[in-house]
């Protein structure tokens, strides 16, 4: 359902919060499917749930409401820090409702609680930065409501956590409302008043996200969800608007690439919250690039969350805008040491049960996008970060051996004949002792038959007093050995690291190595990408999960998606 629907001052009236609404929720409690659009106007306040909840991770709408399954999406700390929790990353509803709101409002939910569950809503102000081992929280607050306690939890940023508890008794059945007034919040359950609290500005970018989810296993109904104005100065609508659609302009990079170097795909690694929730992101994205990866959906963690439950949501949006883009995707990753959830790391598996789960799992996510997905990075980083040997530290190396490698290619190509198959590989930009091992392990996999159609090349490069990055001409010389078997190559991950340098004639040094790299994808054929590890700085890999400001430097658009003197270098590389 498209578009959007607005309630301003004309229900100014609401001055008592939320105590109407919940009354008029009350009343509700048998209201069937037929009745989905009249509930927000009954109670004075919009109906949420009659807009989509397919699209959230956990969820099931039904006639009866939507259930909310626990499913313990977390995010597995570096390897070495084994011991470290998992970082709890509950789903957003990122292409569900999303309001609008200026001055006081409120939020009702109705929930319907089996014994002992939980039920988790979180409101959004701004979404939290997401990368494959850490996550950096935005501005939220989190109603966690169990039969005999209510915990507020407010996120205002990094390191700004607050928590509060109060007791409460509810039954089965409860209805929880949360409103702004003024510079408070407050939290009514049942009717009653229960919680109010300092608002820290949360909600002070005029928007509003929703997530939900449940303790692991355990499930809940949200079965009544609205939001309403609650003074006559104030405003709430709704916004769900489709996925963007973008022309780009012909002196975009894709553009030029398509018409001067059609052999080549320009790409980035996107990330599925800025691209729900940042227009400007979305904007420049669809403009300027042919070929989007997942870069952090579509990995083991994120998207296999538990045994027997996946999570397509942020892959499937990601994939969706790339089709209303006309645009390719390459996924990323399926057999990788990293990203694993501690269900399968520390899950007492057979060798047997583990080759079972990775073809399973192959199998699945291969099999949703096929036709859809035109490339993989089946294999990522199977070698030492600095060494020629193959890392032994992967529940999949543990069971099979080096084995691993040629079962998941091949498990790759039975779920689709039809995409490209690659592996995926860091410092190995020039001859050193891990390109030649990968090189004799793709001579190997080729000799054998085993299904490889090329080789990513990831070059994520530093430039400093103390460093120099690969040359263009010493990349040449190693990848041309690999083209040299008949592999196709792609730069697959490129980043120009400036540190604490980004002085004008770092960033023109900068823009001259981009170019060059550019430059010499674009004379050789058997390039079939040039693809960089995102594309604005605001969203970054580079960036510290502890410091919201030190943003990265290492891409070709700044914080504010404007383009740097690498954007314009790529642009002339590309026209020629």
């Amino acid at each position: 359902m498209g578009g959007s629907r607005t309630l301003s001052g004309r229900f100014g009236w609401l001055t008592t919060l939320a105590g109407m609404a919940l009354c008029a929720w009350g009343a509700a409690d048998a209201a069937g499917p037929d009745a989905a659009a009249s509930r927000g106007a009954a109670s004075g306040g919009i109906d949420l749930l009659q807009y989509d909840w397919s699209h959230l991770d956990g969820a099931t709408p039904s006639v009866a409401g939507v259930r909310i399954d626990g499913l313990g999406w977390g995010i597995v700390p570096p390897a070495d820090e084994p011991d470290e929790p998992v970082i709890d990353n509950p789903p957003i509803n990122l292409r569900g409702p999303a309001l609008q709101v200026t001055g006081d409002f409120a939020v009702s939910a109705r929930v319907r609680l089996p014994a002992g569950a939980s039920a988790y809503l979180t409101l959004y102000g701004r979404p939290p930065l997401i990368q494959d081992e850490w996550r950096q929280e935005g501005e939220a607050v989190t109603l966690a409501l169990s039969k005999d306690r209510l915990r507020v939890e407010l996120q205002d940023g990094i390191g700004r956590s607050r928590h509060h508890e109060y007791p409460v008794a509810v039954g089965e059945k409860a209805r929880v409302t949360l409103s702004r007034v003024g510079r408070q919040l407050v939290v009514d359950v049942d009717g009653r008043t229960v919680a109010r609290v300092d608002d820290p500005g949360l909600f002070d970018s005029g928007r509003v996200l929703f997530g939900a989810h449940g303790d692991v296993g355990e499930d809940f109904w949200l079965t009544g969800l609205s939001a309403q104005p609650l003074t006559a100065s104030a405003d709430v609508s709704v916004d769900d608007s489709p996925l963007p659609r973008v022309s780009p302009p012909a002196d975009s990079l894709r553009a030029l690439a398509a018409r001067n170097v059609p052999h080549l795909a320009i790409g980035t690694a996107v990330a599925a919250i800025p691209l729900v929730s940042d227009p400007n992101y979305a904007r420049v994205l669809a403009r300027q690039y042919s070929m989007v990866t997942p870069e952090n959906a579509m990995k083991f963690q994120f998207v296999h969350p538990r045994p027997d439950r996946y999570a397509f949501a942020e892959a499937d949006a990601i994939v969706d805008f790339a089709e209303r883009n006309h645009m390719a995707v390459h996924g990323h990753t399926l057999a990788w040491g990293e990203a694993l959830p501690r269900w399968l790391t520390r899950g007492d598996y057979s060798d047997g049960q583990i080759r079972e789960i990775l073809a399973g799992h192959i199998a699945t996510v291969v099999g949703r996008y096929k036709g859809r997905v035109a490339s993989w990075d089946v294999i990522n980083e199977p070698l030492e970060p600095f060494g020629p040997d193959l890392r032994r530290d992967s529940p999949w190396y543990r069971a099979m051996g080096a084995d691993y490698i040629a079962f998941a290619l091949r498990a790759a190509h039975r779920a689709d004949p039809d995409a490209k198959l690659y592996i995926n590989e860091f410092a190995c930009e020039s001859r050193n002792a891990k390109s030649d091992a990968l090189y004799r392990l793709a001579r190997s996999l080729l000799a054998r038959g085993v299904p490889l159609d090329g080789i990513g090349f990831q070059l994520h490069e530093d430039m400093t007093d103390d460093y120099d990055p690969v040359t263009a001409a010493a990349f040449r010389d190693n990848v041309q050995r690999f083209i040299d078997l008949g592999l196709a190559v792609r730069i697959s991950e490129m980043d120009v690291n400036l540190h604490d340098d980004d002085s004008p004639e770092r960033l023109r040094a900068q823009a001259d190595y981009y170019r060059s790299m550019l430059e010499l994808a674009r004379d050789i054929p058997a390039f079939t990408a040039f693809s960089t590890w995102g594309f604005t700085d605001r969203y970054s890999s580079l960036q510290e999960w502890w410091d919201a400001d030190g943003l990265g430097n290492g891409l070709i658009f700044d914080p504010e998606l404007q383009p740097k003197p690498a954007y314009r270098a790529l642009q002339a590389a590309l026209a020629r």
